[in-house]
This record gives structure tokens, C-alpha cells and sequence, in this order.
């Protein structure tokens, strides 16, 4: 779980580092990418833990967290410097960049997540029951 945790706090660095790229916050004081940091965590967290209870680690649903996390960081960039179609589009992409980044360094085969290819069943149900069954054994 320190993998996924540790890949959590590198995507959120990487939106604060896109923040401070872009210039976004041009008062210099690093309120806004410190801002789009603990966004990002508190969003993240709440997610991760989701995900960790109901077994859901699919790369599309990361992909996808990522992405809606990165057109909700775009939010109070909205009257800056660029305009706001090209902002969320920028975020957007960031986003899936980042989820998929995410899930490669916090997923991807991390035996502490996943099950072995030769114990997973078609549906999501019988995977689970097959997966603790295994575990009793």
C-alpha cells in the first residue's frame, strides 16, 4: 500500500508542478500550487481508500479519477492569465497522463493489489470470493 500511497503524492506533486510551469499563480507566494497539492490528497485519499476497499484497480478508473481531479484543479484558474477552453484542456490531458503514470508506478504489478493471472476469474464477484478463498488456503 506505500507504493500506492507514494505514486498518490508524486501525481498531486506533478499538478503543483503543472500549477508553477504554467505560472498560475502570479503572486509568487506558491498559494495556488500549494493549493492544487492538498486538493489533489484530499480528493485522492478519499478515492484511494475506495478503491482499496471494493478491490478496484482498474487503469481506466484511475485514468479517469486523474482526469476528472485534473478538470476540477483547473476550476479556480479560470479567470487567469490563459484562456479557460485551453486551460481545461491542458488540465484534462495532465490528467490522463498523470492517472495513467499512477497507476504504472502504484499498480501495476504490485503483488500486494492484485491477485496472480492464473487465479483470476472473468467476473469481478467470483474474483473476490475466489481471492479470499485462496487466502484461507
Amino acid at each position: 500500500m506505500r507504493r500506492v500511497v507514494t505514486a498518490l503524492l508524486g501525481m498531486a506533486a506533478a499538478f503543483a508542478a503543472l500549477v508553477y510551469w504554467l505560472d498560475l499563480d502570479r503572486s509568487g507566494s506558491a498559494r495556488a500550487t500549494l493549493g492544487v497539492f492538498a486538493g489533489m490528497l484530499t480528493l485522492g485519499l478519499p478515492l484511494l481508500f475506495w478503491c482499496c476497499k471494493r478491490n478496484r484497480w482498474e487503469l481506466w478508473r484511475h485514468t479517469l479519477f486523474a482526469t476528472l481531479g485534473g478538470g476540477l484543479a483547473a476550476l479556480p484558474f479560470s479567470g487567469g492569465p490563459y484562456g479557460f477552453g485551453f486551460l481545461l484542456g491542458v488540465f484534462l490531458a495532465a490528467g490522463a497522463l498523470f492517472g495513467l503514470l499512477f497507476w504504472l508506478a502504484g499498480v501495476w504489478r504490485n503483488e500486494d493489489l492484485t491477485c496472480p493471472k492464473s487465479f483470476c476469474l472473468p467476473c469481478g464477484t467470483a474474483y473476490r470470493y475466489a481471492r479470499h478463498a485462496l487466502r484461507r488456503h
